[in-house]
């Protein structure tokens, strides 16, 4: 079975994201997401990638840090959630073995 994700423009991000232009273009810079196009105009977003852009933007106006701060803060999220998921496979594991 494939999974069906559509692409979205600058314009749509923006709008969906509600964010300024230039509030994207730093995201994209910073690497916190990134699109197909070597340019703004011609950049292309997963639709998946909208909600990682607003909790960026969340992260960076209620922290109130820079984009590299919120790009750590994303990837130390993203491996908290990692270490919890093993963690329940293996105590899932650990009751089988009982």
């Amino acid at each position: 079975m494939s999974e069906y994700t559509m692409s979205m423009t600058v314009v749509e991000v923006c709008q969906c994201a509600r964010l300024p232009l230039d509030t994207l273009v730093e995201i994209v810079d910073t690497g916190i997401v990134e699109p197909t196009g070597s340019r703004p105009q011609e950049w292309l977003f997963d639709s998946q990638m909208v909600v990682v852009i607003q909790k960026a933007h969340r992260l960076q106006r209620d922290l109130e840090t820079d984009w590299n701060g919120v790009a750590l803060a994303l990837g130390l999220l993203d491996e908290l959630r990692s270490v919890r998921a093993e963690n329940d496979r293996l105590r899932r594991l650990m009751v089988i073995a009982e």
